[in-house]
């Protein structure tokens, strides 16, 4: 039986009016330092985060081992906002277990090695538990850290079905739906909802998160009974995709969508020289393409008829809850959230903590187990992940976006008919 757990939303919207009324007077303190610039970089050892407690109590220490400098910071910069905002928010609300919750981070670096090596860092620095980076390739090296070390990890948005318990250990889990969900969504979307029964992919094959992602819409969009006319792969970093335009134009007729799968600054240079060739064809991409720079990078002329499979979106029309979150980042930070994956360094320390409570204790084991089975109700949709002996597998449901103009758009959300195995 599931066990439902929903956010404090009566709490938020107290503390949101109280902060907002601050704001006002002139009394709240000046946002925290960006997240590209967290403390700990130096090498001398991480600091406590902005929002976090000054240490004079006896604090949970979570660590966040995440990449705020290279490619991977668009998608881990916006989630350690969002874990900053809710640290705050729950220690001004009496804390977990009546203790504060303290962030300490370290900057990845987007590197295996240097990801690595900062989790442990944490961890003998007294993390209790672990957050880990948006993705399997750069983020596993935290997870088997943690898994070491006998804590609980969470990443704010790894979708490889690499990311559980199977690869990674009992104590290890994502916030994120894996990429079976994102990419049939994208398939029942395209082929059931829009009607487009010709299809087309462009993958990436550098990394794992990429790759999976391709192969599943292909094996949902042809379950569901559309057709895929061409398959074309693609190397991160190459930065132009002139042959797999010229094998697109030799096709007999052109396929009704296009999926593409990479990861920035490569997503806007594939939607860009589509675009100059001719092609009005929707596109259709994974979360890696809702970051802050995507849409910039495309612009109102090339950034038209794009449709996004991601985690949540970061406006009004979703629901309460996110309207909640938007007015206390806005007080927080003086600007929007920019991406959903503010949204989801949110929701995974609300679980975080939720999970300490129900368990009485951050003991990993002890978490882990009050982590299972359970219904949260989160910005990014409703979330159950299976026990251990499954993999930890999410069942989750993707929202979909349309980029107009070079803005993304709720569309809705899609929990899909067939999910690959």
């Amino acid at each position: 039986m599931k066990r439902r757990v929903s956010l404090p939303i009566l709490m938020l919207t107290m503390l949101a009016v109280v902060s907002l009324v601050l704001a006002a007077c002139g009394g709240t303190a000046g946002a925290p330092a960006p997240a590209t610039g967290p403390p700990g970089n130096g090498g001398a050892g991480a600091s406590p985060a902005p929002g976090s407690p000054s240490g004079d109590g006896d604090p949970i220490v979570i660590g966040a081992a995440v990449h705020l400098t290279g490619w991977m910071a668009a998608d881990d910069s916006p989630p350690l906002m969002g874990a900053r905002l809710a640290v705050k928010q729950i220690n001004e609300a009496g804390g977990v277990l009546g203790r504060p919750l303290q962030l300490i981070e370290l900057d990845g670096k987007t590197d295996q090695a240097t990801v690595g090596n900062a989790a442990i860092q944490l961890i003998e620095q007294g993390a209790e538990v672990m957050i880990a980076p948006c993705d399997f390739d750069y983020g596993a090296p935290v997870g088997r850290a943690a898994q070491e070390a006998g804590i609980v990890g969470l990443s704010t948005c790894a979708s490889s079905p690499l990311y559980g318990s199977e690869a990674l250990g009992d104590l290890q889990f994502t916030v994120s739906m894996w990429n079976q969900t994102m990419s049939a969504a994208a398939a029942q979307f395209a082929c059931t909802d829009m009607g487009w029964t010709t299809g087309a992919t462009i993958v990436d094959t550098t990394t794992e998160y990429t790759q999976s992602l391709g192969e599943y819409f292909v094996d949902a969009f042809q379950q569901i009974g559309c057709t895929i006319v061409s398959e074309d792969t693609y190397l991160q970093g190459d930065m132009q995709i002139d042959a797999q335009i010229q094998r697109l134009q030799s096709l007999p007729e052109p396929p009704q969508v296009i999926l593409l799968s990479t990861n920035m600054p490569d997503y806007a240079m594939m939607v860009r020289e589509l675009r100059a060739a001719g092609f009005a064809t929707p596109l259709m991409g994974g979360d890696a393409m809702d970051t802050v720079e995507f849409y910039p990078a495309v612009g109102p002329d090339a950034g038209n008829n794009i449709f996004i499979s991601t985690h949540s979106f970061v406006g009004p029309g979703v629901g309460p809850a996110m309207d909640e979150f938007l007015q206390l980042y806005q007080a927080e930070y003086g600007v929007p959230p920019e991406t959903a994956f503010a949204a989801m360094g949110w929701d995974t320390v609300q679980i975080i903590a939720q999970a300490i409570e129900a368990a009485g204790t951050t003991d990993g084991p002890a978490m882990a187990r009050a982590m299972e089975g359970v219904q949260y109700q989160l910005l990014s949709g409703t979330l159950t992940w299976s026990d251990a002996a499954s993999g930890h597998r999410p069942d989750k449901e993707a929202f979909i976006l349309e980029v107009k103009s070079g803005e993304p758009t709720f569309v809705g959300t899609i929990k899909p008919e067939y999910v690959p195995e």
